[in-house]
């Protein structure tokens, strides 16, 4: 098993980091492309959504693989104002379930695993 972490400050100026710590880890492993893109562009959307939640918390991304698969786990990413019904974050997670509909948004926490045979 093998685990990558990141924390960031919720600026907007260090979505890209974010999209590329995802790139990155994903490209060691054989994923489709559309899965990896799928990937990159959840967590963006995780990101832009504790940005806009502006509650000033680090914003924490985990990556974890084993021979199943990966997981990707983004923390503190605000997603307990999706209560609230904000407007950006039922799009933001109207996306994520498009993309991964098994997604488990628990407390301020999304987790998404993806196995080997996507």
């Amino acid at each position: 098993m093998s685990t990558s972490r990141l924390s960031v400050a919720p600026d907007p100026a260090l979505a890209l980091v974010v999209r590329i710590f995802v790139g990155s880890v994903t490209e060691q492993f054989e994923f489709p492309e559309p899965v990896k893109d799928d990937l990159r562009l959840a967590a963006s959307e995780l990101f832009s959504g504790a940005v806009e939640a502006g509650d000033g918390d680090l914003v924490r991304f985990e990556l974890s693989t084993d021979d199943g698969g990966m997981e990707l786990c983004a923390g503190d990413v605000g997603v307990e104002h999706e209560s609230a019904d904000l407007e950006g974050w039922t799009g933001r997670f109207a996306l994520i379930r498009a993309l991964f509909p098994d997604a488990d948004v628990t407390g301020t926490s999304v987790r998404i695993r993806v196995s080997l045979t996507n």
